[in-house]
């Protein structure tokens, strides 16, 4: 059985349920992963309910002094390109050992943080796979010299098991709307919060919920409500309670955008229809027509009259919904880990 390393910057972090959720799987699987992290994350985060909610505890801390550990493994494994190639990389050439890592949204797209065109070409013969989360990120990639036969597309990790076979029923008529993010501006909040007020005034009875984006708005008008970051089954909670899901991701000022948000997965599963930004790596989740609706990015009129035609043809909104989980089952945890095992971490 071949043995591998994760080797993180730090772990656990919150908004990396992704990182976990593969970690997980291929444990589950009786695949030997363990975690070497530079330093540990916040001891209170939880990943869901249950026992595979509940962070792995890391067999080393420090990657100063990590070397001798990670040469135990057959292979190495990070996440982000920068840490990939900043740091993964030189540790896996002192340590004599196989790497490879995941990009996905800032560390290739925020001009301060991104991984630099001559970092790529340095670090392009050493990396055995480059893990891209989808064909928009796999040409980016390739397009900075990486070989192709070296990027493989590999979607982000979802535990969506349990939501899958626990999902509702498809909505029948569209009355409440739900977004969920961190509160930056790439997750596109205020372009929403826009739409809705103009969709708002063609159906009335729409209301938004968004969960990340507390003191978004200083006076909160009838309908709207903005919620401070909460607990993954929160979440769950009111996406359930949802007729549709939004991500109105937007590129922000200094480049960064979403790569593919994991709630556009979480709403699949549970048979939410979505409506999101056509950007980046989304459209290889959101079939437009088939299990949601596509929208340029930052058009809050497109956005607004999407809300519209949904409330509207009710039938179709049960129809995306009933179609969503095809498309989000890629996501899956479990179908990702084998992925990783055959196609990312097999020599």
């Amino acid at each position: 059985m071949r043995s591998v390393a994760y080797v993180l910057a730090q772990y656990p972090v919150v908004s990396q349920g992704f990182v976990h959720a593969e970690i997980v799987a291929l444990r589950r699987m009786g695949f030997d992963v363990q975690i070497v992290t530079h330093e540990r994350g916040d001891p209170a985060v939880s990943f869901g309910e249950g026992p595979d909610s509940v962070p792995v505890e890391p067999v080393h801390v420090g990657l100063a002094n990590a070397v001798p550990t990670l040469a135990k493994f057959d292979h190495l494994h990070g996440h982000f390109a920068d840490f990939g190639a900043r740091v993964l990389a030189p540790l896996a050439k002192r340590s004599g050992r196989p790497f490879s890592f995941t990009g996905h949204a800032f560390d290739l797209f925020r001009r301060d943080a991104a991984v630099r065109p001559e970092e790529w070409l340095a670090v392009a013969p050493a990396v055995q796979r480059v893990v891209a989360i989808s064909r928009f990120h796999r040409y980016f990639i390739m397009a900075r010299g990486v070989p192709a036969d070296k990027v493989v597309v590999i979607p982000n990790a979802a535990a969506l098991g349990e939501l899958l076979a626990g999902a509702p029923e498809s909505p029948k008529q569209l009355r409440r709307v739900l977004a969920v993010g961190r509160p930056v501006a790439k997750k596109g909040f205020g372009v929403l919060v826009q739409a809705w007020a103009k969709a708002r005034a063609h159906i009335p009875e729409i209301e938004l919920d968004i969960i990340g984006a507390q003191g978004l708005v200083d006076q909160t008008p009838p309908g709207l409500r903005l919620w401070p970051t909460c607990a993954w089954s929160e979440v769950m909670h009111a996406m359930r309670a949802a007729d549709v899901v939004v991500a109105p991701c937007i590129a922000s000022p200094d480049g960064d955008m979403d790569g593919i948000p994991t709630v556009l997965a979480e709403a699949g599963a549970l048979r939410r229809p979505v409506i999101a930004s056509e950007m980046s790596g989304v459209g290889d989740l959101v079939a437009h027509g088939v299990n949601g609706l596509l929208v340029p990015p930052g058009d809050v009129h497109a956005l607004a009259a999407a809300l519209v035609r949904l409330a509207r043809r009710p039938d179709e909104l049960t129809r995306l919904g009933n179609a969503a989980p095809l498309l989000a089952a890629a996501h899956d945890a479990d179908v990702v880990a084998r992925r990783l095992i055959y196609e990312a971490f097999a020599a």
